[in-house]
């Protein structure tokens, strides 16, 4: 299977401090991909570093083989790359409807609109019974359902999330789990930044584990399910 991101040799810097050195992942056509580590590691400076949300940065990054390292952020979403950021970034003076219609891409017919908001609120029953609500009035489980939503809304091939769960409590982090495994079950490649490994595990391909801007250990869910490595790296 052919890679549809490919990650290598990254640092990344935030002014004059370098938060990633050295970093180089993979995700597959179709595959999941998990990215785990304590907080304040560079988890979520690795996804802004992919669709160049960072303020500087050396290394390659490319995408359905195409060097995309010094695109811009919008011209990489638009390459069919949906990005859904811890703080959700939702509109909350907008209702959960007039959210997943803005974020639809520049040109959507009104029919195929229609259709995609149908698909979401399939999947997400909560957000169509909350259709007319404004999103600030939502629970943190529906924002971060509404987030998911209106990345999906844009139809894209590949999807990041960062720490999906982070902040939820636990009943609604059970739903919002369901609501992953459904997305990793899609025709679509996802990487996935998390903390909480237990949850992820089950849904990914493939993982690596991140500890002070490197990439200490990588494999699949197997690997990454040993003790030891928790102990290690992600145990506070």
């Amino acid at each position: 299977m052919s890679d549809i991101l490919t990650v290598e040799g990254l640092d990344a810097f935030y002014g004059e401090s370098q938060v990633l050195f050295d970093v180089s992942i993979s995700v597959a056509e179709n595959g999941v991909v998990g990215i785990f580590g304590r907080n304040g590691m560079g988890k979520t400076t690795l996804l802004d570093s992919v669709v160049n949300r960072i303020d500087r940065k050396t290394g390659t990054v490319r995408y359905r083989d195409q060097d995309v390292t010094d695109w811009s952020t919008h011209d990489i979403i638009r390459e069919k790359i949906a990005y859904v950021p811890e703080d959700r970034e939702i509109y909350s003076a907008l209702t959960v409807r007039e959210n997943l219609n803005l974020a639809m891409p520049q040109g959507t017919d009104e029919e195929t609109r229609e259709r995609r908001i149908d698909d979401v609120f399939d999947r997400f029953e909560r957000l169509e019974e909350r259709a007319t609500q404004r999103g600030g009035a939502l629970s943190g489980g529906e924002q971060q359902m509404l987030a998911i939503a209106r990345a999906l809304v844009t139809d894209p091939d590949l999807l990041l999330l960062d720490e999906p769960t982070e902040g939820l409590a636990p009943i609604i982090v059970d739903d919002v789990v369901e609501v992953l495994n459904d997305l990793v079950e899609q025709d679509r490649a996802v990487l996935m930044v998390e903390q909480n490994i237990t949850q992820t595990l089950p849904l990914i391909d493939r993982g690596y584990i991140i500890e002070t801007g490197r990439i200490v250990a990588e494999g699949d869910a197997e690997y990454l399910s040993d003790e030891e490595l928790h102990e290690k790296h992600l145990t506070i």
